[in-house]
């Protein structure tokens, strides 16, 4: 079913009135959700997520609200998952790594450290070869849906002194999420500091790290990290986390069908805008930040063939944490290898 055939009926269904009975706009009220989302409410990030819920509101014709929500305003920033199962939130967008400690699968599938090089290869693998059944296989004993997922972009690694190859991590802070990135670099020879996204400029201003794995080039510009910091990896290789949309299964076997194949369809054209709009908006930060004296490393071929192989032994340790985490990793380099990105 096209995008206009659902909405034209999701339309057709809410206008509906017969002689003397009242419409079906009129007998249903509006369904109200709140989710939280990772990002701070002065990231793009987060206002192109208010455009999302804006236009969930639209297109069922205000059958469903969705008030977004930015980090830590409800629950903590690693608490929205027992929010979700708990229905006290509705849903959240988040990086789904953040819950490895729950099931590991989630940190395997929401970010595959140095696998892919641009969002749609990992688009592929979870609508084509399986892998959002194997997320929502991940969420499911948590009472939670997954809706679809989206990126930010490839990561650009801050810091504020060069690291130029993986032996400049040695001795480093570094700022990452739970996952196979942080292990990655761990394994480089940094120290790796847990922390929020959105603590992470505080912790980089006042020296707790010294380098940090949040976002895009042109996100990290936008929270202000080249005032405080002259150094970021550009073009991105090595982290390509998964941004997920994830709802409690109560509220979301509430919905009507129609409004859910109207969320679902509003997720993807979501998901399609900010990929191509985070990517856009980075080619022209990276003009803007060389000009202020911020200096942009690429990783040579070798170095980053070098990162590949210790996060190729991460992927193997991460394997070995529950039979999903072991079923994503497989997968996924089964499907790399059908892609060429892994020999």
């Amino acid at each position: 079913m096209t995008r206009r055939s659902i909405l034209k009926a999701a339309s057709a269904a809410a206008a509906t009135s017969i002689l003397g009975a009242p419409s079906l706009a009129l007998a249903q009220k509006t369904i109200k959700w709140k989710v939280q989302t990772l990002w701070g409410a002065g990231e793009d990030t987060y206002a192109m997520f208010q455009t999302f819920c804006d236009n969930v509101k639209k297109n069922t014709g205000g059958r469903l609200e969705i008030t977004p929500f930015s980090a830590g305003a409800i629950v903590g920033t690693f608490e929205t998952l027992d929010a979700v199962g708990q229905n006290v939130i509705q849903g959240h967008s988040t990086y789904p790594g953040y819950f490895a400690g729950k099931e590991p699968a989630l940190a395997v599938i929401g970010d595959f450290a140095f696998g892919y090089t641009e969002p749609m290869q990992q688009n592929a693998w979870l609508y084509e070869k399986g892998g959002i059944d194997m997320m929502r296989a991940a969420y499911d004993r948590f009472n939670a849906y997954t809706v679809g997922c989206t990126w930010w972009g490839v990561e650009s690694l801050t810091s504020k002194v060069p690291v130029r190859s993986p032996d400049d991590f040695k001795g480093l802070k570094h700022r990452g999420a739970q996952g196979l990135a942080a292990e990655t670099i761990a394994k480089m020879g940094a120290s790796i500091v847990v922390i929020p996204g959105g603590e992470a400029y505080s912790a980089l201003e006042k020296g707790v790290v010294d380098t940090v794995d949040w976002s895009t080039l042109s996100v990290n510009n936008k929270i202000g990290f080249f005032e405080i910091a002259k150094f970021a990896t550009y073009p991105g290789f090595h982290s390509m986390p998964i941004q997920d949309f994830t709802v409690s299964k109560t509220a979301w076997k509430a919905l009507p069908d129609d409004v859910k194949a109207i969320v679902e369809q509003t997720w993807k054209e979501f998901s399609a805008y900010q990929v191509k709009k985070i990517a856009e908006n980075d080619l022209v930060v990276a003009e803007e930040v060389k000009k202020k004296g911020v200096e942009l490393i690429a990783w040579s071929d070798a170095d980053r063939l070098r990162g590949r192989e210790l996060a190729h032994e991460v992927w193997s340790e991460w394997a070995k944490k529950s039979p999903l985490a072991k079923q994503a990793v497989d997968s996924q380099q089964a499907y790399l290898r059908e892609i060429k990105l892994l020999a």
